[in-house]
């Protein structure tokens, strides 16, 4: 394969790597949300706990929509819960799409140092086959 045509290659996979890093920068701070996410959640649950212990002495309507709240939690928490794995399997995904391409751009750069290697070598076999023949003087 011609030299230029692996450069083009590399070229294509360096754009191919840029736009994978950006993913699991984007699936990195998916991950952060979601968990960002349960410790709010968390949060609300333990207060809500809390208020329950001490004993006061609640309304119906407070009742209510504390029971509301933790049913409407509980389905938040499976919700971010999906949305995690969702995220976690994309991150895998990328991280090893990524390894391939690394893997592959490594054997490009080889080639193209082997392009370079036989180009050099060619142009050396030329510039001697194209020098003007000089025979050997002899001295008398």
């Amino acid at each position: 394969m011609k030299a230029s045509t692996l450069t083009k290659l590399d070229m294509l996979a360096a754009e191919r790597e840029a736009v994978l890093l950006e993913a699991i920068r984007r699936h990195n701070a998916v991950l952060k949300q979601n968990e960002y996410q349960r410790g709010v959640l968390e949060s609300y649950r333990t207060r809500l706990a809390a208020s329950w212990q001490d004993g006061a002495v609640v309304s119906a309507g407070q009742a209510r929509r504390a029971g509301q709240f933790a049913a409407g939690a509980l389905g938040a928490e499976e919700q971010i819960l999906a949305a995690e794995a969702r995220a976690m399997g994309q991150l895998e995904a990328t991280i090893a799409d990524l390894a391939k391409l690394k893997a592959h751009r490594r054997k490009l750069a080889e080639r193209l140092r082997d392009a370079a290697r036989k180009a050099e070598a060619l142009a050396e076999t030329r510039a001697e086959r194209d020098r003007p023949f000089r025979p050997a003087r002899r001295h008398s």
